[in-house]
């Protein structure tokens, strides 16, 4: 990612696909109706196309609200909803999901460190 994101942002993804053709007043009433969030709080929102080629991220800086999309040339991202159990997330892992990083045998690793803990 050739941008980055301000310290201590925190990181919230829709869970759902949305047409990418989404503008600024959709995308913000996606987060305060759907996802009862606050926009203005310092936090930045990813959104997701069907075919997980482009992101969307909609986040307010001070003035006004930011908008950026990302398209993939090659490959997709990874299907968000398969990770993360919680919609929100770290900023290094939105980095990386930016990126184009596949995270599946990262968050794989993490699942069974997690699982053995609680079998002992």
């Amino acid at each position: 990612m050739s941008f980055r994101l301000p310290a201590g942002l925190r990181v919230f993804l829709y869970s759902e696909a949305i047409d990418m053709r989404a503008g600024f007043c959709k995308l913000q009433a996606l987060v305060t109706e759907k996802m009862k969030e606050n926009l203005y709080e310092g936090c930045v929102f990813i959104f997701f196309g069907n075919n997980r080629r482009r992101a969307k991220l909609l986040l307010f800086d001070g003035t006004g609200l930011v908008l950026i999309v990302k398209r993939l040339d090659r490959g997709q991202f990874m299907p968000i909803g398969d990770f993360f159990s919680s919609r929100e997330i770290s900023l290094s892992d939105l980095e990386r999901i930016l990126d184009g990083a596949n995270l599946r045998a990262a968050f794989a690793a993490e699942k069974r460190k997690r699982e053995s803990k609680e079998v002992a």
